[in-house]
């Protein structure tokens, strides 16, 4: 019997209680430390979270399972994802777990690996699943002894390097900052003040309830309150991160969402190289940047794979997760947000002003809930009834009606759902094609044998 894939796009992630058991933490405990024997890594392992209610049971859990190796266990605390990598990369600490469920639903949660200086690759993760079904239900929690220093080193070290990257010193902008009550809220507001930036505070208190932040559209994002403060406040722009601060969009100083594949695509427009990687459902203002593009399925080890492959030092997702190659190899918010601020800063200008120097795509996405095994025949029929001048199956299968016009049918891979994602040029035309697309889903759906 096949056992059930633990990895989705990022990380293993499911409900706190049915998934995240007792058990099953001390099992990927064990099975972390295994990995990192198999690679002669066996080092000091660090462990950070997100501030959600269930992530310190889960964190403490997993750490039973880490102690049954003689290595030093460092325990960061709630911190930025990307501060862990940086963490392994910077001190004798060799690897680090953080538990995180980043945007899915509160009561769900999610973690994710770091070895080898970077985030746990797509072999990594099968590697790490192979011990994991080998080792699972062989030993018992009972009566290990846990011995973890409490520290902030993570959070500090991160929080240094992104102050080195600001160009500075800034403008005194009045800026909005939406920590969605996460993990970027012990860094990201004094470290802008830092920066001499006037900083507006919303949802910036992780002991406040956690704000489960999907960045990928305006209607999923949750930002209200920030778009409302931006146009009250007289606010040059606003900032929001998802819960673990690996990813971030913008608001702009009239309080309207800035999509993360804008903000990503001006980044990438200045790295070095001429070579850009970004996913199979990002935004087609990418091509138009002078670059050559490489796609890859949606997932940042997929992301990171391909840009190790092609050479590239910046790759990016659509919901605003850029990865910097000359920094680290993992979705980085804080070091997004710094990016943006340079470039706002050399443009001199609004912005709303920086984000019209690309050309405008209207892209629309929904999603509905399935039953998985329904995804080849949705596929299969999809391909038969949508025709254009091109198709792709990266991941899903993406139909191109015209040269600037597409629609995409994948399923997710972290939950049973089914998305489908619409652009072009014309506004009436990625809204019509989005909806036939989803009512073409949603009669398969239905059917009879669906």
């Amino acid at each position: 019997m096949t056992e059930k894939s633990l990895f989705g796009t990022s990380g293993i992630r499911g409900s706190a209680d049915s998934l995240f058991t007792r058990q099953f933490c001390f099992d990927i405990g064990r099975t972390f430390v295994e990995f990192l024997r198999r690679h002669q890594s066996l080092g000091p392992i660090a462990i950070g979270m997100d501030p959600r209610e269930s992530s310190p049971r889960i964190r403490n859990e997993i750490l039973v399972g880490l102690a049954t190796a003689d290595v030093e266990l460092f325990d960061e605390g709630v911190t930025p994802i990307p501060s862990m990598n940086w963490l392994i990369i910077n001190t004798p600490v060799v690897a680090g777990i953080m538990v995180t469920g980043s945007h899915i639903a509160p009561e769900l949660n999610g973690v994710k690996f770091y070895a080898h200086d970077e985030e746990a690759s797509i072999e990594d993760q099968k590697e790490i699943e192979s011990i994991y079904y080998e080792l699972r239900d062989k030993e018992k929690p009972e009566g290990v002894s846990v011995n973890v220093k409490i520290e902030s080193r993570a959070e500090e070290l991160y929080s240094e390097m992104l102050f080195n990257l600001a160009l500075g010193p800034f403008p005194r902008w009045n800026v909005g900052l939406d920590c969605a009550n996460g993990s970027q809220s012990v860094v990201m507001p004094a470290l802008l003040r830092r920066l001499g930036l006037n900083v507006i505070e919303v949802n910036c208190d992780p002991q406040e309830p956690f704000i489960a932040r999907d960045t990928d559209t305006d209607d999923k994002a949750g930002i209200e309150l920030l778009k409302e403060t931006v146009k009250k406040e007289g606010i040059h722009f606003g900032i929001a991160f998802d819960g673990d601060g690996d990813r971030v969009v913008f608001v702009n100083e009239m309080g309207e969402f800035v999509p993360g594949e804008y903000s990503c695509s001006l980044i990438a427009k200045k790295a070095l190289g001429d070579t850009v990687v970004t996913t199979i459902s990002a935004s087609s203002v990418v091509d138009t940047l002078g670059k050559k593009v490489f796609r890859t399925k949606v997932g940042s080890p997929f992301v990171v794979g391909k840009m190790k492959q092609v050479g590239a030092t910046f790759g990016f997702e659509s919901n605003g997760g850029g990865i910097s190659a000359e920094i680290m190899y993992t979705r980085d918010g804080g070091a997004m947000t710094m990016k943006i601020l340079n470039l706002l800063f050399e443009f001199g200008g609004k912005f709303s002003d920086l984000v019209a120097t690309l050309p405008k795509f209207y892209m629309y996405r929904t999603k509905v809930d399935y039953k998985w095994e329904l995804k080849d025949k949705i596929l299969r029929q999809a391909k038969k009834k949508f025709k254009g001048v091109k198709t792709e199956e990266i991941d899903g299968l993406k139909i191109w009606i015209a040269n600037d016009t597409w629609i995409l049918f994948r399923s997710s891979a972290n939950a049973p759902e089914f998305r489908v994602f619409a652009e072009s040029k014309d506004e009436r035309k990625a809204k019509k094609l989005l909806e036939d697309g989803m009512s073409f889903v949603k009669e398969m759906i239905s059917a009879p044998n669906g």
